[in-house]
């Protein structure tokens, strides 16, 4: 890890519960220093501890390491799909129980990536169709 300052134990419990509820700020606070006090003053105490030197480094590691991994997953491309269904397709050459359910995985994840589109094609009437139809 960088060079991040050494935080005390309710300090770090406090950044850890931080991230893993949302950054709900509140809510970490009263877990890390185990509070029952009133909305307000965990708030303001919660705000103090976000904007502590020691804090404040932490919280942006932890940031900077969050969008990195989120940006790995969005970072979905056609090379890693065809690995996939290269690697699906040598396992389930000898069997196929498997093979819909591993597939339509894989494709959820394309479609999700924007690599598999779906078109839908809407074919309009003209009036006079329409009225051929009613007769």
């Amino acid at each position: 890890m960088e060079n991040l300052p050494k935080l005390t134990a309710k300090q770090e419990k406090f950044v850890m519960k931080y991230f893993l509820n949302d950054k709900n700020a509140s809510d970490a606070y009263r877990y890390a220093y185990n509070s029952d006090a009133t909305d307000k003053t965990v708030w303001e105490n919660a705000s103090k501890l976000l904007k502590h030197t020691k804090v404040i480094p932490w919280v942006e590691h932890y940031d900077k390491n969050i969008q990195t991994t989120i940006q790995e997953e969005i970072n979905y491309t056609k090379v890693d799909a065809m690995r996939e269904y290269e690697d699906l397709q040598k396992r389930c050459s000898a069997s196929s129980k498997t093979y819909n359910v591993e597939k339509g995985c894989i494709d959820g994840k394309c479609k999700l990536a924007g690599l598999i589109t779906e078109k839908h094609e809407l074919k309009a009437k003209g009036l006079a169709d329409i009225l051929d139809e009613l007769r």
